[in-house]
């Protein structure tokens, strides 16, 4: 434990103490049930709607004691409610540096993966660097048209079984079509924790039989709006619940890996486009290009079809499609699912390329 560490905690401890006598004194002076906080469990989530019922009741019987009660009682309500605002201000300055703490934490952990050049090392090398801020597990995978496509997992200490877990995810990838909790962060592109996994129904069978999860955190890794992967964590080893910080450090993290993500999609498309150029420059004849060079018609895209893929190649998501061409996000996701079919890709950088080579053939 570092000396800011330790400063941090001890304080912590003198905020926890005069909160607990806040509360005893806050029951007798005011003859409300305060029920004395165990300071064992997160206590802190718990404090503000407590000092906030306190802090209502003491300006209620302060403003009655105004009618004529002596200036003692006054006196007495008046060093309460002070007292409530230190505590409530002591407890506000703590989270502020408990989050300055996580960000650092999160800063360290995405050193590492920084110099990464194409988004298969990054998410290649984003779970171990996710274990570094605490998690026993992490995991990265890919969201690609619905489809949950899990691509690397670290566990501490336990490679193997992360190579397991990740060959189980592959062999079935799971559908995000609203059962599971996963196709709720896509849709709302915000983190969740769950808990009593082995026993929801929200959960991929498979996957929760192989990790033995019983709770987890998932974060959306997002690009242009859309949610392009997410990060999960779990504290297994630990035998500990996901918690509200865990769910923190996993939000920050994904969040600044987002930004990376994007860019690198980008530069793995236009890799592709340059690897195509090249080699048709140095043999055309050995180059058989991704689509006939003919009109995009003949790769019989509809007249629909045909204007989301002038957006999709623009780099715009599902849901600027959607709002463009006013309809819904669905209908934008079945247009690019059936031009990745039609086009005989796998990716949307791939379809990108195929567009682009056609257009200039």
């Amino acid at each position: 434990m570092d000396a800011n560490t330790a400063v941090q905690a001890a304080e912590r401890t003198g905020v926890a103490e005069r909160y607990r006598e806040l509360c005893a004194d806050a029951s007798a002076a005011l003859g409300i049930d305060v029920p004395s906080p165990r300071l064992d469990l997160p206590w802190e989530n718990h404090a503000r709607p407590v000092l906030s019922r306190i802090w209502n009741a003491a300006m209620g019987e302060t403003l009655r004691s105004l009618d004529g009660t002596g200036s003692a009682r006054q006196r007495e309500l008046v060093d309460l409610l002070g007292r409530i605002r230190e505590v409530e201000a002591e407890l506000a300055e703590a989270r502020l540096a408990e989050r300055h703490v996580l960000l650092r934490r999160v800063a360290g952990a995405l050193a590492s993966v920084r110099d990464a050049r194409t988004v298969d090392e990054l998410l290649g090398r984003v779970p171990e660097a996710g274990c570094r801020l605490g998690f026993d597990r992490v995991l990265v995978s890919r969201v690609e048209d619905s489809v949950w496509r899990l691509h690397t997992m670290c566990v501490v200490r336990e490679p193997r079984w992360a190579d397991e877990i990740v060959a189980v995810g592959k062999a079935s990838p799971p559908q995000l079509d609203g059962r599971l909790v996963e196709a709720d962060v896509v849709r709302r592109a915000e983190p969740r924790l769950i808990f009593d996994a082995q026993h929801s129904d929200r959960v991929d069978r498979d996957l929760i039989r192989v990790t033995r999860s019983t709770s987890y955190g998932v974060a959306p890794l997002t690009v242009h709006g859309e949610v392009a992967g997410l990060l999960h964590g779990d504290c297994y080893h630990q035998r500990r619940d996901v918690d509200a910080t865990d769910q923190a450090l996993l939000s920050v993290m994904a969040e600044a890996l987002s930004h990376s993500l994007g860019r690198l999609m980008l530069m793995d498309g236009v890799a592709v486009l340059r690897g195509a150029a090249e080699a048709l420059m140095t043999n055309p004849a050995a180059v058989r290009p991704p689509v006939p060079p003919a009109p995009p018609a003949a790769a019989d895209l509809t007249a629909r079809e045909v204007q989301v893929m002038e957006l999709l190649a623009a780099g715009h998501s599902n849901r600027h499609i959607a709002r463009q061409l006013v309809i819904s996000e669905r209908t934008a996701k079945t247009h690019v699912t059936h031009i990745l079919r039609k086009l005989g890709v796998t990716s949307r950088a791939e379809a990108i390329a195929c567009w682009l080579t056609a257009r200039r053939s």
